[in-house]
């Protein structure tokens, strides 16, 4: 059983049209450093550690997934 937790979670939204650009921007970039991590490691990693690192980039990664989708377009 793997307990489910959100890391580094904040407001991304603050209602001026630069700064939901901004938040888009920064966002993509977390969403490629994961996405390229998860896959220099492969998909369970080769120790513990990579194992659970993996599994934290992966919530993070769909948390992220989710914020994105969830900025106005």
């Amino acid at each position: 059983m793997h307990a489910r937790f959100m890391l580094g979670v904040h407001p991304l939204s603050l209602g001026h049209l630069a700064a939901d650009y901004r938040a888009a921007d920064h966002l993509r970039q977390e969403i490629a450093f994961f996405e390229s991590r998860l896959y220099e490691m492969g998909e369970q990693g080769d120790c513990a550690y990579e194992r659970a690192l993996s599994r934290a980039y992966e919530i993070l990664l769909h948390e992220r997934r989710q914020q994105l989708a969830h900025l106005p377009a």
